[in-house]
């Protein structure tokens, strides 16, 4: 109504609160939509499943140290059309070494095909049920069989997923929905391109209602990911990880190049020999800086670590060209 007060529709944005990005899990699941793509087999539903344990506050070493921090836990119900409670409670067991507990903190629909997320009041519901159980994260796998949609619609999905992005925003939670990717062609030198956001299955509009895109890509058969990370509100990064997974570390890998770098470092060179030494750019040598730095194997002023080199030697990728 026009005589309504101005305040009330309209607000100075110069005068509003500021309002950061808010994370779930930092720097890797924010308030809001989350899609987790990836072509079949490429670890998409290890990578949720080590989400939902990380906001139920089930500690797990699945993920990297660095992408397993909350900012706060809470409680996860997830729709699961590929694998049921049962399922879910065996993978984290014998995969994570790690037994959920009994205690409400994470639930999975008996029979997820009664929500048809196409049908507004099967939405209503859901979003009912993450009231009441006061849900901070819907995981949803795999989005395509929650509706009937043509993934082309970019109309018909925009209105699907409203009330989830709704709920999502106004009440500071979050929903991460599980999609795949178009066929990923080989790249030009013979081997698998590596999936990124551009690569999503279906209408742009899913993207653009995304507030991050996780694109996955399995690098061998031992769980070695790529994950190359986008965000609507944070910096965009692609990380190659070692799941921690039917008994390895969760670690980030690193290359032959970022461990020169570091044994360099530790002769004491200075970054300009280090970069006429090894015939590297400027932002070649930063990024090896940054991945060592996140390994634990340099302080936040750049030095070696007492235990870099131990670190380096476990992360070492040693199947970066495997598929």
């Amino acid at each position: 109504m026009l005589n309504d007060p101005v305040e009330s529709v309209w607000t100075d944005v110069g005068d509003a609160e500021v309002q950061p990005p808010e994370w779930l899990v930092e720097n890797i699941l924010p308030v809001g939509l989350t899609l987790l793509t990836g072509p079949p087999k490429s670890y998409k539903s290890a990578v949720e499943l080590a989400l939902i344990m990380s906001v139920s506050g089930i500690e797990n070493s699945v993920l990297p140290a660095e992408l397993s921090k909350v900012s706060r836990t809470g409680r996860v119900l997830a729709l699961s059309m590929e694998a049921e409670a049962g399922v879910l409670r065996h993978t984290a067991k014998e995969g994570f070494g790690i037994d959920i507990p009994n205690d409400g903190r994470f639930r999975a629909c008996n029979d997820p095909w009664r929500f048809r997320l196409d049908n507004p009041a099967d939405m209503r519901e859901l979003l009912e049920w993450a009231e009441t159980l006061d849900a901070d994260l819907l995981a949803i796998d795999p989005l395509r069989n929650t509706h009937s949609i043509d993934e082309n619609d970019s109309g018909g999905m925009i209105q699907m997923l409203q009330p989830l992005q709704h709920w999502a925003t106004v009440k500071r939670k979050s929903a991460l929905m599980v999609h795949h990717t178009r066929k990923l062609n080989d790249d030009k030198d013979g081997g698998k391109r590596l999936a990124s956001s551009n690569d999503i299955r279906g209408t742009s509009a899913l993207l653009g209602m995304a507030d991050a895109s996780l694109s996955i890509t399995a690098k061998n058969n031992s769980g070695l990911i790529h994950i190359d990370a986008l965000f609507k509100r944070g910096e965009a990064w692609q990380r190659t990880i070692q799941l921690g997974i039917w008994g390895k570390t969760g670690v980030e890998s690193i290359d032959a190049q970022t461990k020169m770098v570091f044994e360099l470092m530790q002769t004491g060179l200075a970054q300009t020999a280090i970069l006429a030494a090894m015939k590297i750019s400027k932002a070649e040598y930063l990024k090896a800086v940054a991945e060592l730095k996140r390994l634990g194997a340099l302080t936040g002023d750049g030095l070696p670590t007492s235990q870099g080199r131990t670190l380096v030697e476990s992360a070492v990728r040693k199947y970066a060209s495997s598929t």
